[in-house]
């Protein structure tokens, strides 16, 4: 008997960072509402929803683009998940839970903030040229135009908010030709930061004026002949404000929001809310190593 060799099985990188997921999300779940966890007939789910976010959360983690190949490593991981169309549909049911999650770790970790920083992003749903053609989502979806990448595109725009820390404190989808301006009162109200930078987008006397007289300093770059008005263009500002660049940029690596591919309002959401729950994750990771929130290996 001495002669045999004791084997140890070692968990693959899908499972550990799956198991990675369950530890953290598990504890913030047990505090959820019941009518959130004890649904009707919760009782005959297979699966529980902490694997099913952690597995949605394992996804972005590895820059997966794609749920349904995603599903299928899954399987061969040895993972016991839904079948794929069960799958999915459970991860679109879990948005609102996900949401709620992303709020109590946001309660959790973070701490008050210098400012906070307001822009937006596009989501194409189909290339510019094949627009009018268009089905997906038309009775929801619009022709838009971007003017930081200077391009056409048919979809939504993604409006968010990012504290100086790297977290993004609110979001919210709009069709692509909203004005950036309509929703920044609304995204706002969970933003206790007193001092907000924008780009020149959201240039607007009357929208700064409001804001003021709810103690927020809405600051955005002016133009050459509104120099007298009093406000500094300061460059320093101006450079503090392309950070919420760098984190759409980083949520693009690994969530691939910008061509999400999918097909239903629903769809895109529980995958936005899954993409935002990983950012808390990742920047609170970050931080406790010291490293900046912006950084991503």
């Amino acid at each position: 008997m001495q002669g045999h060799l004791k084997t140890i099985p070692k968990s693959n990188l899908i499972q550990a960072t799956v198991r990675k997921f369950v530890k953290i999300v598990t504890p913030i779940y047990q505090l959820l509402p019941k009518y959130f966890r004890l649904r009707q007939n919760y009782r005959q789910l297979k699966v529980s929803d902490i694997t099913i976010i952690a597995c949605m959360l394992a996804r972005i983690d590895l820059r997966d683009p794609s749920e349904t190949h995603f599903h299928h490593i899954l399987m061969a991981a040895g993972i016991v998940v839904p079948e794929r169309s069960r799958y999915n549909r459970r991860c679109r049911n879990l948005f609102q839970i996900m949401k709620v999650i992303r709020q109590y770790l946001l309660k959790r970790y973070r701490h008050d903030c210098t400012y906070e920083i307001i822009d937006s992003a596009p989501i194409t749903l189909v290339s510019a040229r094949r627009s009018n053609q268009a089905k997906v989502l038309r009775a929801i979806a619009c022709k838009g135009y971007n003017a930081t990448k200077h391009l056409y595109y048919y979809g939504f725009k993604l409006h968010a908010v990012m504290d100086n820390a790297g977290y993004f404190v609110n979001w919210e989808l709009t069709p692509a030709n909203v004005d950036d301006r309509k929703p920044v009162e609304e995204l706002l109200r969970e933003a206790p930061a007193h001092q907000i930078l924008a780009d020149g987008g959201y240039l607007s006397r009357t929208l700064q004026k409001r804001l003021k007289s709810q103690e927020i300093n809405f600051w955005f770059p002016l133009r050459k002949n509104m120099r007298k008005s009093g406000q500094v263009n300061s460059a320093f500002l101006k450079n503090q404000r392309r950070h919420i660049e760098t984190g759409f940029n980083n949520l693009n690596i690994v969530g691939h929001f910008e061509h999400p591919g999918t097909r239903t309002l629903i769809g895109l959401g529980s995958r936005l809310a899954a993409l935002f729950l990983w950012n808390v994750i990742k920047v609170h990771s970050n931080l406790i190593q010291g490293k900046s929130g912006l950084r991503i290996d």
